[in-house]
């Protein structure tokens, strides 16, 4: 019985199309090297040529979460969340925005893990400012199986 239900249950969200990768489980952050098995948006600021090859990435199989990155304000029709150490002046208006109708909730923070968020650091080896730097959002945001 259980096994149909989970059965049904997946054949649901895939035909609804709501086949969101769940936060922070199936996301990924890389600053360089291989994102194999993985489906990425690049995360750069012209400013900080460190960040050339930095991505957040989701694991492939799963809907596209409809990520834009702006490295020049908000991004129209989206619901944006400042990405912004305050050590880099270059990051004054870097973005990292979501559809309006997105399940994720975003918070950055350049000071460690927020409370009660679920996190993944977004370090750069490059710049030493980035090493306490970290996406949060609602543990298990993205219904998945």
């Amino acid at each position: 019985m259980f096994k149909s239900i989970l059965f049904l249950s997946f054949l649901l969200l895939s035909c609804s199309g709501n086949n969101l990768p769940s936060w922070p489980k199936q996301f990924r952050w890389f600053w360089g090297g291989s994102s194999a098995g993985y489906s990425c948006i690049t995360i750069d600021e012209p400013g900080s040529p460190d960040f050339a090859d930095n991505r957040l990435c989701w694991e492939s199989g799963f809907q596209n979460p409809g990520f834009k990155w702006s490295w020049a304000g908000v991004i129209s029709g989206m619901r944006c969340t400042k990405i912004h150490d305050s050590g880099n002046p270059s990051w004054a208006d870097n973005y990292l925005c979501v559809p309006d109708d997105s399940p994720y909730d975003f918070v950055f923070s350049w000071a460690g893990r927020i409370l009660g968020k679920a996190c993944i650091n977004m370090n750069e080896p490059g710049e030493a400012a980035w090493n306490d730097n970290f996406l949060c959002a609602t543990t298990g945001v993205g219904p998945s199986l």
